[in-house]
């Protein structure tokens, strides 16, 4: 079997290329037959020289007909069709999803991670050469990811510390990303009815929603939105050999690497497309992936030096899983929470069904790759654009945010499949495949405003996910969420005051039916914190921390959570129980000394120490009290910037308090 390359024109003004797979040369060999029943039809006699000659230059015409379909390469236009319509397309894509998404935009900051990586980042509040300096030249919250920042950098431009507009930027950047699954599957399938399924299907595929409405997940967003045009520009030079879009396309790389190291292994999918659409041996494909290679190599050292181990070992069982439960999660049908128990190890079976589980994944696609090119390259897309998330190390394998790049290969695939599945229907057709994409697509929607509707509020979200898994952080989180808020409440609140319209609307949300629920809002709106019905408010907030906090340590296992002793010790504090408080202190900073960083563990121990000081004054144990600030104060030098700003202030109180006790 070869291969045969149709030219025909397309509407670009290109030559397109029309891949034939199956008896290639059937047009040059009857090409004689069809030279000679001219001759005779036209009764053009001729000698037998002549005719010797004449057979001598069909034979050249047709060997140098075949050298050239031999010498060239397959071509196809990258993006066939109309620029207007395709924009179109993808404008429609944007608009979409950020008509889908517009319900987070009233979602607030999160506490994890945006509050390091947005409220409190200096880096981005002003495009000043000093931030810019900083974003580009040093890693940033244990990570190093400069473009991510910088898109942040541009939000706070344009909207200031609003989440409203961090969360529409998210939206946008999520439509541009469907909008190049478009492109990238019109250029793959050369289909344009395929491309637009793939990039709808991208659109309502519930696997997103984490990814698009938690802030602190840009960097996915970041990543797809360079390393997608980058398909397309190795396109357009393995096309035209020109070696301005090789450039472009390596730059493009370089920008998605500095959105998230995740895209790292990307450069094997290029591979895989010169492997299986333009049948390229594997050692010239390897060579120009040598620069993709050496700047994913570059980018992986600065991210190193940044990110603390995490202890985890490698663990065959554990990532077979993973892979296993990923592609579920890709199928749309999966279940979809911001934290899931991660999945566990095994013994000496169990590593070798999940090397053979591995093995048999990456493998026996390749036994597609001749009869169903696009199936193989949307597995390896799937696997190898996921593998990252197993060798970095992250604590979670499994997480949907690291499904938002596999999943343009899923969609991909599944689009591709809905369409073909309908081939044999011939009339009907068109109407079945509408029938299965409409279904499968309604499916998903309905996913994906179910995941949606959970993400109203910070608590919604943590709620909701205590129904769907049982991870320590779920719960640790709704208790933080509770006492947080709790701190607002009461004869003598810690944190500011609620605005009253916010204050109502979350005292309806808990106690929807609770007869109290009339009495409360009237004190929140005369503003009065020492009433009865926000005295028991307070103190049912408290409750609902301290039982998922006990919740979570019941589950905590061989997580290391200085944070968990930390909040119950406070939340212990808040409820007067100086003696519990003092013992989930001591706890705290015995878990915080084996903690696998040091910046964590001197956190952790600064914030025990202050708030040993905070439970000793309030058992009247002035001079106890002195000497834990003191140490919190100390810890804090050694660290070299702010965690407590108060501390040398409530130093000095206790010091003027200790002075003035004889």
């Amino acid at each position: 079997m070869a291969m045969q390359v149709v030219l025909q024109k397309n509407y670009c003004g290109c030559n397109r290329g029309i891949f034939v797979f199956g008896m290639a040369r059937s047009r040059l060999k009857f090409m004689p037959n069809q030279i000679v029943p001219s001759v005779k039809k036209n009764k053009i006699r001729s000698t037998p020289d002549a005719t010797a000659a004449l057979r001598s230059s069909a034979v050249e015409r047709r060997q140098r007909k075949s050298r050239k379909i031999k010498s060239d390469p397959p071509s196809f236009c990258a993006v066939p069709g109309p620029w207007q319509l395709n924009s179109g397309i993808v404008l429609l894509c944007i608009v979409a999803t950020a008509v889908l998404y517009a319900g987070d935009l009233r979602l607030g900051f999160f506490r994890i991670d945006d509050q390091q990586y947005v409220v409190s980042n200096q880096w981005i509040q002003g495009l000043t050469w000093k931030h810019l300096a900083q974003i580009l030249s040093s890693p940033y919250y244990l990570n190093y990811s400069p473009l991510h920042l910088l898109s942040y950098a541009l939000d706070y431009a344009v909207g200031g510390l609003n989440a409203y507009a961090f969360h529409l930027s998210s939206n946008l950047w999520a439509g541009v990303v469907a909008g190049f699954v478009y492109l990238v599957a019109f250029a793959l399938t050369q289909q344009r009815t395929t491309a637009i399924v793939a990039a709808l299907l991208f659109v309502v595929h519930p696997a997103h929603v984490e990814a698009v409405a938690w802030i602190s997940s840009r960097k996915d967003l970041m990543a797809a939105v360079f390393v997608l045009p980058c398909v397309l520009a190795y396109l357009k030079y393995r096309r035209r050999g020109a070696i301005g879009w090789y450039i472009v396309s390596l730059l493009l790389f370089l920008f998605a690497l500095l959105g998230k190291l995740s895209v790292a292994a990307f450069p094997a999918v290029l591979v895989v497309l010169d492997l299986v659409l333009e049948k390229r041996p594997f050692r010239r494909s390897i060579i120009d992936k040598i620069p993709f290679l050496l700047l994913a190599a570059l980018i992986a050292v600065g991210v190193q030096q940044a990110q603390p181990s995490t202890g985890s070992q490698p663990d065959v069982a554990m990532h077979a899983k993973a892979f296993v439960q990923a592609l579920w999660l890709l199928t749309g049908l999966g279940t979809y929470v911001i934290y899931r128990v991660p999945p566990g190890s095994g013994g000496s079976l169990s590593q070798l069904v999940g090397l053979a589980i591995l093995l048999g994944l990456f493998l026996l696609p390749w036994l597609l790759h001749k009869r169903y090119p696009i199936i193989t390259i949307s597995i390896y897309w799937i696997l190898l654009t996921y593998l990252p998330t197993q060798v970095l190390p992250f604590s979670y394998p499994v997480a949907d945010r690291y499904l938002f790049l596999p999943s343009v290969g899923a969609v991909i695939l599944i689009a591709w499949l809905l369409i073909r599945a309908t081939d044999h229907l011939h009339r009907w057709k068109a109407a079945a495949a509408t029938t299965l994409v409409t279904v499968v697509s309604f499916v998903w929607l309905t996913k994906t405003l179910g995941y949606l509707a959970e993400w109203r509020d910070p608590r919604s979200v943590w709620f909701a996910a205590t129904r769907k898994s049982d991870d320590v952080h779920v719960y640790y989180e709704l208790g933080w969420e509770y006492r947080e808020k709790a701190a607002s409440f009461g004869r003598q609140p810690r944190n500011a005051p609620l605005p009253p319209e916010e204050a109502k609307h979350y005292a309806s949300l808990l106690w929807k039916d609770d007869p109290r629920l009339p009495q409360l809002q009237t004190e929140v709106a005369e503003n009065q914190h020492n009433g009865p019905a926000e005295n028991a408010f307070n103190e049912y907030l408290l409750t609902k921390s301290g039982e998922n906090f006990e919740q979570a340590l019941t589950r905590k296992g061989a997580h290391i959570m200085p944070d968990l002793f930390l909040n119950r010790g406070v939340c212990f504090l808040d409820k007067g129980d100086m003696q519990s408080a003092k013992k989930e202190f001591l706890a705290g900073i015995d878990e915080a000394a084996v903690l696998p960083y040091s910046e964590g563990q001197q956190e952790a121990i600064i914030a025990c120490h202050y708030n040993l000081a905070v439970a000793e004054q309030g058992l009247g144990h002035t001079k106890e009290a002195l000497s834990w600030i003191r140490l919190a104060e100390e810890e804090q030098d050694k660290l070299g910037r702010t965690v407590l700003p108060e501390i040398t202030t409530a130093r000095q109180k206790l010091e003027s308090i200790a002075t003035a006790v004889p």
